[in-house]
């Protein structure tokens, strides 16, 4: 299959940037949540603090770095409508893009006007520096808000689908359930009428009429098992149960997750360079930038280390206090290099809050892969068993049908031909009795059956029907290929792996399965095809499409998603063994 030009152009960048990318291109960017972390960013972090010197001067700066950041924020609000109406991520990207860097770059501007007229504050004449600060800033900062956001925003939509199609499956599994109660049932009750039916032939005197009855009753009951094996589950009441309920919301804490290492201390230090390259030179850009990120480093180290073993909440509150107290020694630290001012107070405020934005990216990736991950997997093992369940149940009929309409049937045939000739003895008749006795058992599953296969493709996708519509393209080699049990076993894994990442991630609710022969019988290639878009992972596939062996990829073609899988079925010559199996089997059914 060919790539598309979208997908070409994504496969060339970095999983990392192509994250970035998305968040930037997501259609998600400027939302309440960056307003929320933009306002005291300005405020407190990027204030025009140069000419500061008096706690009062500070209040002003802060007061005039919020004032233009209202301001902006509401100049971007028509880029925030354009947002969520063009279609071409690429335009998106650009445009967000843009606007941030555009708002980023006239920002010192506007803080130096409203400062100067407004407080009386002083203008900061190193432009270059502090647009760079602001860049850098922005869009780090939003970029890693947008991240988070987006995360979540998936992450609850993928955990909705995925807890609707337990339900829907659930419901079918209930289905299976009463289906296999009632269908155990029915050959219960009517084998025992068939049983008191046989007594009371054999206590009276016989004849062809009476033991033709008899027949044309085993007869009529085979064929009922026969339609019941093909019962639509969907006729089938399912059991009364309660509905699936999502879980409680985890408070702010239990939501910090340590972040990438080194990630908050690139972010920070690339912030601070403008500054300490105007306050000292190139030697102090050096000093600052790697102190910071040398004392990042430990943060991220000691983050994990005090977290390890502790619950959810403990790990957030000791996060923000290690972060915090890395923010305290820079601070301190700020005197020792020669920075004598008020502005190095600001990473006690400035370095948390990137540390907690970061974490909570950390937390949003983690916890919608773990989710999904359960999710996905309780899915699957619901749909696995309602399908055996089921299948199971279908296969108990059918040989009960093949039972009575050959073994008991063909006993009552020897025996009333014997009356009609007035030849039945009475060890004849015991011979019948036992015979026909014999079968009834067996039929009813006492006689030691094997067991039941697992459930085929076409058991596993009717289960799927109330979740997804799923078309099959199966070709004649790969219907002969899966009457191997084996076969049969890896194809369903393979499909099922597949409806999964549809529920999770398409918004269309139908896919189409293909499973062909590669031509030279060793193998079965199995696609499973959705409309949606492939999201990009920094970690490679999910442990589910990794799971499924070293020929499993999936990508995007197109307007679709592919999962393609190589199932092995043996050498040629077995393949023909299995075939033949296949056909003896379909000769043999009734």
């Amino acid at each position: 299959m060919g790539w598309g030009r979208t997908s070409r152009r994504r496969a060339r960048l970095r999983p990392g940037v192509a994250i970035w990318w998305d968040a930037i291109s997501g259609g998600r960017f400027l939302t309440i949540w960056s307003a929320l972390v933009a306002l005291p960013t300005a405020a407190l972090v990027l204030a025009p603090y140069a000419t500061v010197d008096t706690a009062g001067e500070l209040f002003a700066a802060q007061l005039a770095a919020l004032a233009v950041a209202v301001v902006l924020g509401v100049a971007l609000v028509p880029v925030w409508f354009l947002e969520r109406r063009i279609a071409s991520p690429t335009v998106r990207g650009v445009l967000v893009l843009s606007a941030v860097v555009v708002a980023a770059t006239i920002r010192p501007f506007l803080n130096d006007a409203v400062a100067l007229h407004l407080f009386g504050l002083a203008a900061d004449p190193a432009w270059l520096a502090r647009i760079i600060t602001n860049v850098v800033a922005w869009i780090s900062v939003l970029s890693l808000v947008a991240i988070a956001e987006q995360l979540y925003v998936s992450s609850a939509i993928a955990r909705v689908r995925l807890i609707e199609a337990l339900q829907a499956v659930t419901d079918e599994q209930r289905r299976a359930v009463s289906y296999e109660r009632e269908s155990r049932t029915f050959l219960a009750t009517e084998i025992g009428v068939l049983r008191s039916a046989l007594s009371a032939l054999t206590a009276s005197v016989l004849d062809f009429e009476r033991v033709r009855e008899f027949s044309d009753t085993v007869r009529s009951l085979s064929h009922s098992a026969r339609a019941r094996a093909g019962l639509d589950l969907a006729e089938v009441a399912p059991d009364v149960a309660e509905a699936l309920v999502p879980g409680a919301e985890r408070a702010f804490l239990e939501r910090l997750r340590p972040p990438a290492v080194g990630l908050v201390g690139a972010i920070f230090a690339a912030g601070s360079a403008p500054f300490a390259l105007r306050t000292g030179g190139l030697a102090l850009v050096v000093l600052i930038a790697g102190g910071i990120v040398a004392l990042c480093l430990v943060a991220d180290v000691v983050s994990r280390r005090v977290a390890y073993r502790r619950s959810a909440r403990d790990r957030g509150l000791l996060l923000i206090i290690v972060w915090i107290s890395v923010a305290v020694v820079i601070a301190g630290a700020a005197p020792v290099v020669g920075v004598h001012s008020l502005v190095p107070l600001i990473p006690v405020v400035a370095l948390p809050g990137v540390a907690v934005i970061a974490a909570l990216c950390s937390e949003a990736v983690h916890r919608g892969r773990v989710e999904s991950r359960r999710l996905g997997r309780a899915l699957q093992a619901v749909v696995r068993s309602a399908a055996d369940r089921a299948s199971g149940v279908r296969q108990e009929l059918v040989r009960a049908s093949e039972v009575l309409h050959g073994r008991v049937q063909g006993s009552c045939v020897i025996l009333a031909a014997q009356v009609d000739d007035d030849m039945a003895t009475r060890a004849d008749i015991l011979a019948f009795e036992k015979a026909v006795g014999d079968g009834l058992m067996d039929a009813a599953g006492g006689g030691g059956a094997a067991p039941s296969r697992p459930a085929d493709l076409a058991e596993t996708v009717a289960i799927w029907g109330p979740v997804l519509s799923v078309s099959s393209d199966v070709d004649a080699v790969a219907t002969r290929a899966l009457t191997d049990e084996l076969v049969s076993t890896r194809v369903v894994a393979v499909v099922a792996e597949g409806l999964v990442n549809a529920v999770k991630h398409a918004a269309a609710r139908s896919a189409a399965i293909e499973v062909h022969g590669d031509g030279a019988g060793s193998s079965l290639a199995v696609r499973v095809r959705t409309r949606g878009r492939l999201r990009v992972d920094s970690r490679g596939p999910g442990l589910g499409v990794a799971g499924l062996g070293p020929t499993a990829r999936i990508f995007q073609h197109g307007r679709d998603v592919v999962l393609e899988v190589s199932v092995p079925t043996g050498e040629p010559e077995l393949v023909g063994a299995g075939q033949a199996g296949g056909a003896l089997h379909d000769s043999d059914s009734m």
